[in-house]
């Protein structure tokens, strides 16, 4: 089995800047949607710091015996320490962070690590389904059913994460090992799709739309056609036959 893979990535109409990053590594089976906070272009800096640096842990550990959910903790891990270390020699970036997610494959295998509220979706056959779940203060009173999804929507509280990327000195990521199936579709995505586009109509068009650029272009080009009151980015990688 081998993932095909395509990215799109817009800064949306109301911010400057796109402190989004992506990163689609086929050859070491990593793909890395990362979402950067921080003032001063700072979110911006933790979002490419954190791409590059799991890209360098996973290169690193190319071939090595560890499990795919061991090589992700060290990618997160490295992500981790190079943000909060230029954070800490650099003043104008005190306090910067970034979500992340990622989706590391090898052969019949497939893994995935999270910090922050970035997603991670599988559909198959027409079904979506979230596995991820968000490191926020919405999303703790989702799980524990104190407010429902509509709340959530406009909650005052809704953008405010309980965990992140580079904002102390270790962090602990959730790690999900995966058995992909062919056909199967993983959508990783910032926030600024989700806060747009429903989870049903993620699922439409990956059911609809064969071709993976011109999905994660008509994922993006809705959300923003709703408000783009946010950077957007989304990876869509289908199991296909090797």
């Amino acid at each position: 089995m081998i993932l095909r893979a395509a990215a799109a990535s817009d800064v949306g109409h109301r911010r400057k800047h796109n402190e989004d990053r992506y990163a689609l590594a086929p050859a070491l089976g990593l793909y890395v949607v990362a979402d950067g906070m921080g003032g001063h272009s700072a979110g911006q800096v933790a979002s490419e710091l954190a791409t590059e640096a799991s890209l360098q842990a996973i290169q690193m550990l190319d071939g090595d015996a560890a499990t795919l959910t061991e090589k992700l903790r060290y990618a997160v891990a490295s992500a981790n320490r190079s943000i909060f270390n230029t954070a800490q020699q650099r003043p104008e970036y005190t306090g910067m962070g970034t979500t992340v997610v990622m989706l590391l494959a090898e052969g019949e295998r497939a893994a995935l690590a999270h910090v922050g509220d970035s997603r991670a979706y599988r559909v198959r056959a027409g079904t979506i389904r979230q596995v991820t779940d968000d490191h926020s203060i919405v999303g703790d009173l989702l799980r524990r059913n104190q407010i429902t999804a509509d709340d959530a929507k406009e909650h005052p509280h809704r953008h405010v994460l309980t965990r992140a990327l580079g904002v102390r000195d270790t962090v602990e990521p959730d790690l999900t090992e995966i058995s992909p199936a062919l056909g199967d579709v993983f959508v990783l995505c910032s926030d600024g799709l989700t806060n747009h586009v429903d989870d049903h109509e993620i699922a439409k068009l990956a059911t609809e739309i064969e071709d993976l650029q011109e999905f994660c272009e008509s994922l993006v080009d809705l959300a923003n056609a709703r408000g783009g009151e946010d950077n957007t980015t989304v990876i869509a990688a289908r199991c296909c036959p090797s």
